[in-house]
């Protein structure tokens, strides 16, 4: 039997849903960039990495990158999950359903707030040679006829004095503006990301989706702010990183949808580190086509992994130094009726609760004119959001 309910929001609602992730081994937490909705998923009536396998009203979960391994690990593979217990916020109401919970006010009130030790993160020793391997990156760039584009990610790892509560992640993560907040969790193994960037959404059968492409920082002044949007808009450099992400959908898209709508020129997307070069998309995808469908024609963009997708995709695999797992991956769920929200997994932290470790990922887009001290630079902003979210963790417990 299928229990359903709803009511208006209160105000205690949210505190306690984060306390419930915090419980439950196996959850997810998807919030839009726009604050608008928030989607829970607890527990797990069926669980796998293949998300064909499932059936279910509601799954979670995402896509590894690629078709590396990271050992001792289950989420950084891939899961995809049925929750036992879903909940969606959206226009000040709470929406519950459950096959086991028959009574949401009395479920939702017997999570207590867990008691914590002040967090202490130390930075480790990173990739200090990924200035000199991105330079070599560059050098192939210039030699190699066919290969114009990589994604050169890197790591950087924390070790954490004890372990993390999602309950106080997610408040943490509400420092971070105009970005999607997800969480994904697999027992000891959790998966954070406050990603600017859009796979898909389908809805109604309308597809959207959007080229992220192009980095600047944002300035300390409103004028200063405005003169590098400015920059960035008018750099031949990102101008063609970003065109090569809008042709690459464009094609892609193409035998999945009608009606594909996309600007000549891209606006500025804004975070609280970075600004970047955006185009949004819009289509109406042909119904014989899933979401899953369409996730697997557009991963991974140029915006994750490069031009032309198969070399960037080995040279990645050969040069990084460790398997990206979720990192730039799709993460998101999709519905029976068809519709979803997927997100790429960047400005993102994989933290492993046994081991006490935080491993923080970022990249950056690398061609032919692309200068290392710049890119480094633009990678060091990429891991701020994750950064800042371990400081104001710490700060706030």
């Amino acid at each position: 039997m299928r229990y359903h309910s709803s009511r208006t929001l209160r105000d205690s609602d949210r505190q306690q849903l984060y306390r419930a992730l915090d419980v439950f081994n196996i959850a997810a937490y998807f919030a839009t960039a726009d604050g608008k909705k928030e989607l829970f998923g607890f527990g797990a009536q069926q669980e796998t990495d293949v998300p064909e396998k499932l059936a279910g009203d509601i799954i979670f979960g995402g896509y590894a990158f690629d078709d590396q391994v990271i050992e001792n690990s289950k989420l950084m593979n891939g899961i995809w999950f049925v929750p036992t217990i879903f909940v969606e916020i959206k226009q000040d109401k709470i929406y519950f359903e459950s096959h086991s919970v028959s009574a949401f006010d009395n479920w939702i009130m017997q999570f207590k707030q867990a008691t914590t030790k002040n967090m202490i993160s130390r930075d480790l020793i990173g990739e200090i040679d990924w200035p000199t391997r991105t330079q070599k990156l560059i050098d192939v760039l210039a030699t190699d006829e066919k290969l114009k584009k990589v994604v050169f990610g890197r790591q950087q790892q924390y070790a954490l004095s004890e372990a993390v509560l999602i309950s106080n992640l997610v408040q943490a993560l509400t420092s971070q503006k105009n970005t999607y907040h997800v969480i994904l969790k697999y027992q000891t193994e959790l998966f954070i990301s406050a990603t600017p960037e859009r796979l898909v959404k389908v809805s109604a059968g309308k597809l959207r989706t959007a080229a992220v492409a192009g980095t600047i920082r944002r300035g300390d002044t409103l004028i200063e702010d405005r003169l590098l949007g400015e920059m960035l808009l008018n750099s031949h450099k990102n101008q063609q990183e970003h065109q090569y992400v809008v042709n690459s959908i464009d094609q892609k898209l193409q035998g999945l949808t009608t009606n594909l709508q996309l600007p000549v020129h891209p606006i500025l997307l804004q975070n609280k580190q970075v600004q970047h070069l955006y185009t949004p998309i819009v289509g109406d995808l042909i119904a014989t086509y899933t979401v899953l469908d369409v996730v697997r024609k557009l991963h991974p963009t140029p915006a994750l992994g490069g031009v032309p997708q198969e070399q960037a995709l080995q040279y990645i695999k050969t040069h990084e130094k460790s398997p990206r797992g979720l990192f730039a991956a799709p993460i998101g769920y999709y519905t029976a009726h068809n519709s979803g929200e997927f997100v790429v997994g960047i400005r993102s932290m994989y933290v492993n609760q046994a081991t006490h470790m935080a491993t923080l990922f970022a990249g950056a887009g690398i061609v032919q004119d692309s200068n290392v001290a710049q890119e480094f630079k633009e990678t060091d902003l990429k891991f701020e959001p994750m950064r800042q979210l371990l400081k104001r963790y710490a700060n706030d417990n």
